[in-house]
């Protein structure tokens, strides 16, 4: 995969769509990566795969044949032996050069016994895969007759108090390193949403005062005998969403790294070149999987310590708990039935051990009024932190005894519509209390792309529900809402998509933008590559690639009207209010 598509590529490209001239340039390599032979080959056929949303990325099958015979029969000393591994490149004809000019198909590793060579008709047949094979147990990566553990946090033996908690990045390196025995990797934070750079731009201030907590292990994580260690690198990767890991094409790094926006990407390529290379189109969408409502209910929280009584006077909440001596404790986990709905910016007070304050996990934020209901049971967590040396103790909402959260997919305008409830209350279509009451969820949250075609005002409520299994290790309603919003984002956005056909772009790879105006429309629009296949023989590429819409709460960020408002169709534009264009450009929830 290049970077940079020069002009020479596309020249290259164009040329070939009559008469294409391809080889297959194989080296071998030996258990230390190194190359130990070449195999310079013509392509009877063959196709290789790139999926992005896939543990397997790259896939591959050949027919060649092969210039170099005497060390390809299916021997130990063969170069096609089970110790082998590959590195692929395919070389374009340059006729101005006279030269092959070749780009990069990855490493792999043979998922067949090696290969087969037929000897009658001169070919040489590999199938193959990325050396996620060597991780899942299909090449290597099961693990024996053992028990694994990664506690959350190391503790004194004597008193039990924390002295270390144990960090998620380090957890993967230790499991490729030792487990795997891969010391080729850039491993990023995997952490809290709001602790990355991409979501917050107060980001390192939040590293800073949740140093403690912010990108560690949850809870203690356990593996048994004949799991591999791709299901480990998984584990950890699904503690939070929106990662992946893959080995790059280029030298085979083991990257583990959130999954590129693209927001500030530059055009890989435009629609200009594209309509030039173009052989087919198809925009057909599965309806069957799209949804734009997604409900997640994670863990059923276990209290430390619960008490029913509990009273509010001067915007705090106090309550005397029996057993609960010492003060308060990192970690600890207090469930209290409310007696009133709360201010803003509530308190907590436990046992006259002193006032602290009570946050939304996600934010650092204080909560908001009203977020706490009457005669419901709320949990709250105690964490310590040191900001400039000194002690600060906070509680944070971690929501109702059992974790629940809602993404909306909507197009932001509200509606003149109500509905009424089986108690005889009027709910304003699609609003937050109208999800609020008739899913029983108090945390709503709602994901505001103004021309998507799947929002909830023109398909209705089509709801995608997401429970037990991984599901269960969420631990606070905020951890579920953000969740839900990266599955409705896959819901939404995956299968807003076009596949189409080119002649082959050998150097095209997955999270890339390109331009592209589709047949049906009068405009060009932005498109990231989600899936590539090439056809090696037929010189043909096919690209599935799902549109691309700055999340609303990006453009947000640049309070810029043009930048904002440029997003939205005029038909859309045309229905909005003036005061309601003015509620969106500072920002709030129509």
């Amino acid at each position: 995969m290049a970077d940079i598509i020069t002009q020479e590529d596309l020249l290259i490209v164009l040329q070939h769509t009559s008469n294409p001239m391809l080889k297959l340039n194989i080296e071998v390599l030996d258990s230390n990566q190194k190359v130990i032979d070449t195999l310079n080959c013509g392509i009877a056929s063959g196709s290789m795969s790139i999926n992005g949303q896939s543990d397997i990325r790259r896939t591959a099958n050949f027919v060649v044949q092969p210039t170099l015979k005497e060390k390809i029969k299916l021997t130990e000393n063969s170069l096609l032996w089970l110790n082998k591994d590959i590195r692929m490149s395919v070389g374009l004809y340059n006729p101005r050069s006279k030269q092959y000019k070749y780009y990069p198909l990855g490493y792999y590793v043979y998922t067949d016994t090696s290969g087969i060579y037929d000897a009658t008709n001169d070919n040489l047949t590999i199938n193959c895969a990325d050396f996620m094979k060597k991780l899942d147990g299909t090449k290597n990566g099961q693990l024996g007759a053992l028990i694994i553990s990664y506690p959350a946090y190391k503790e004194n033996e004597e008193t039990g108090e924390v002295i270390e908690y144990n960090i998620i990045r380090n957890a993967v390196i230790e499991t490729l390193e030792k487990l795997a025995r891969i010391s080729n990797h850039r491993i990023d934070d995997i952490g809290e949403f709001y602790a990355m750079p991409e979501h917050n731009d107060d980001w390192q201030k939040y590293r800073e005062e949740n140093a403690d907590t912010w990108n560690t292990i949850p809870f203690d994580q356990e593996f048994s005998a004949g799991c591999s260690v791709l299901s480990i690198l998984i584990t950890f990767r699904d503690l939070y969403p929106n990662y992946e890991m893959f080995f790059d094409m280029e030298d085979n790094t083991f990257i583990c790294q959130m999954i590129p926006s693209c927001y500030e990407d530059d055009i890989y390529i435009d629609n200009s070149f594209l309509q030039r290379v173009l052989i087919s189109e198809n925009t057909t969408v599965d309806m069957t999987t799209v949804r734009n409502i997604c409900e997640v209910w994670g863990q059923v929280i276990e209290a430390d310590f619960y008490n029913e009584e509990c009273s509010y006077s001067n915007n705090t909440y106090s309550s005397t708990i029996a057993g609960y001596e010492e003060g308060y404790y990192n970690g600890d986990v207090i469930a209290l039935k409310i007696p009133s709905v709360n201010q803003a910016g509530s308190h907590l007070n436990i046992n006259n051990f002193g006032t602290i304050p009570i946050l939304n996990e996600a934010n650092e934020e204080p909560i908001k009024e009203n977020e706490l209901k009457p005669n419901e049971v709320y949990v709250f967590k105690i964490k310590k932190k040191h900001v400039d040396k000194q002690e600060v103790i906070k509680a944070y909402l971690l929501g109702q005894w059992q974790v629940h959260a809602i993404n909306v997919l909507t197009n932001g305008r509200k509606s003149d519509k109500k509905v009424t409830s089986s108690d005889g209350q009027e709910y304003v279509l699609y609003s937050k209390e109208y999800f609020q009451k008739f899913y029983n969820c108090e945390r709503v949250d709602f994901t505001i792309i103004a021309n998507s075609p799947f929002v909830i005002e023109k398909l209705g409520e089509i709801l995608d529900v997401k429970v037990s299994g991984e599901f269960e290790n969420i631990t606070s309603n905020d951890l579920a809402a953000d969740r839900a919003k990266w599955e409705n984002w896959k819901n939404c956005r995956l299968t807003d998509n076009i596949t189409i056909t080119t002649v082959l772009l050998p150097f095209l790879d997955v999270n890339k933008k390109v331009s592209y105006k589709r047949s049906d429309s009068d405009r060009e629009y932005q498109y990231i590559i989600s899936s590539i296949s090439h056809d090696f023989a037929g010189f043909t590429t096919t690209i599935t690639m799902y549109r691309f819409y700055p999340l609303y709460e990006t453009l947000q960020k640049e309070r810029g009207t043009y930048r904002i408002l440029s997003n939205y169709t005029h038909g859309v534009l045309s229905k909005y209010t003036h005061a309601e264009l003015a509620t969106i450009m500072n920002g709030e929830e129509l």
